[in-house]
């Protein structure tokens, strides 16, 4: 078949990107990590069966780097080499269904007959999967061999029931298994990169916050939850020595927690993990977020709807999305939570009056509700921030 274009592939690829997804991986590919690398190898895998297909024969080797690179994902994620199968069977069903389509158009065409321009690519493409499927049921059972000799993928797999629904009572032999003493008090973190970049953070923590045992394991691609285990009940003096460990390097790290025993390693987590659900609009890149920073937004936003509602009602137009009432409520919400105009202005990095300049205009906006009712505006400037860009619409007068 002659040549066919790159919106037509690009087609094809999302076709058999959500037929794998939906039939194969339901819950993994909710995951945005997991399923970047599922897309990327869907695309490397379309374009080269589609050149198969039209005859476009390679000399070289084709590049199977989006191949082994799910293949690894698969492995770290512990599932099944038969889901990876059947991945490569589901993608090649959806793959012919779609080119016998584009041949058939063709023919209408009158671009050749059906059988002229199908050819005798059949056993190529066919061919070309299962050439794909040998080296990468090679390289997941490489990986898989790695983790099974580690132990790697025994503590996922146990971490993963005490995260669960139904976790276990503790015993002694999960302690063993793991390498970790559940029964201590547990600050949980979300990590993220590769594992030797994962490992060395969470070493360097350990070392630097004197905490008695660390446990790390892979979430998702990219993702690594880990846990920091003190002997007692973490004090304050403790706390703000971990925040300032973990703030020092500047790197991508949510923490939940402290908290005790069992049930703490679970709580402790889920915080980490609603805490990097907001990351993306109350902290930059590089920060670190602790949940006990966000868990009014946390708890607030368990109604979207509602937080909404709350914004709009108590911020007026100062809920919209526009520079100026972007500007005027990052001003408001300094001055109000650190008790200073001063302050606001040094966090800011703007001249004093520009602070009262703006808070007058809020005082304006908002009447006596910015003396009245200090408390909801705070609360109401702090989700405004967690809702993000699009909560508010609407504009204001380009000025201040």
């Amino acid at each position: 078949m002659g040549t066919t274009s790159a919106a037509e592939v690009e087609t094809i690829a999302e076709t058999v990107h959500d037929a794998i997804a939906s039939r194969v991986f339901p819950r993994h590919a909710t995951d945005s990590r997991f399923d970047e690398v599922l897309k990327r190898c869907v695309r490397g895998n379309i374009g080269l069966l589609a050149d198969v297909a039209a005859g476009r024969v390679h000399h070289e080797e084709p590049q199977l780097g989006h191949a082994l690179a799910f293949a690894e994902v698969v492995a770290d994620q512990g599932l099944p080499f038969e889901d990876l199968e059947r991945a490569y069977w589901v993608g090649l069903e959806q793959f012919w269904h779609r080119w016998l389509a584009i041949v058939g158009e063709a023919a209408a065409r009158g671009d050749g007959t059906v059988a002229e321009l199908i050819g005798d690519r059949t056993p190529a493409v066919f061919g070309y999967v299962t050439r794909v499927l040998g080296l990468v049921s090679a390289r997941y059972d490489e990986v898989a061999g790695e983790l099974a000799c580690t132990g790697e993928e025994r503590r996922r797999a146990l971490v993963g029931e005490l995260l669960g629904a139904s976790p276990p009572a503790h015993t002694q032999f999960l302690d063993d298994e793991l390498g970790y003493r559940l029964r201590a008090c547990h600050l949980a973190l979300l990590l993220q990169g590769d594992r030797p970049h994962a490992e060395r953070r969470l070493a360097r923590l350990r070392h630097e916050t004197d905490a008695q045992a660390a446990l790390l394991v892979q979430r998702s691609p990219g993702l690594w939850a880990g846990w920091l285990g003190f002997p007692g009940r973490v004090d304050p003096a403790t706390l703000r020595m971990i925040r300032q460990a973990v703030s020092r390097h500047g790197e991508p790290v949510v923490a939940g927690g402290p908290a005790l025993g069992l049930a703490g390693f679970r709580r402790a987590h889920e915080e980490a993990v609603r805490a990097f659900a907001l990351r993306e609009v109350l902290a930059d890149p590089g920060d670190f977020l602790w949940y006990t920073d966000v868990r009014l937004e946390a708890f607030l936003l368990g109604d979207p709807a509602a937080a909404r509602r709350f914004v709009a009602e108590e911020l007026g137009e100062l809920a919209e999305a526009n520079e100026r009432a972007d500007r005027i409520r990052e001003t408001l919400l300094a001055a109000l939570a650190s008790g200073s105009q001063a302050r606001a202005a040094a966090e800011l990095g703007v001249h004093e009056n520009t602070v009262r300049l703006r808070i007058r205009t809020a005082t304006e906006l908002l009447g006596d509700a910015l003396s009245e009712r200090r408390t909801e505006l705070l609360v109401a400037l702090r989700l405004r921030r967690a809702l993000g860009p699009q909560a508010g619409s609407g504009s204001m007068d380009a000025v201040g």
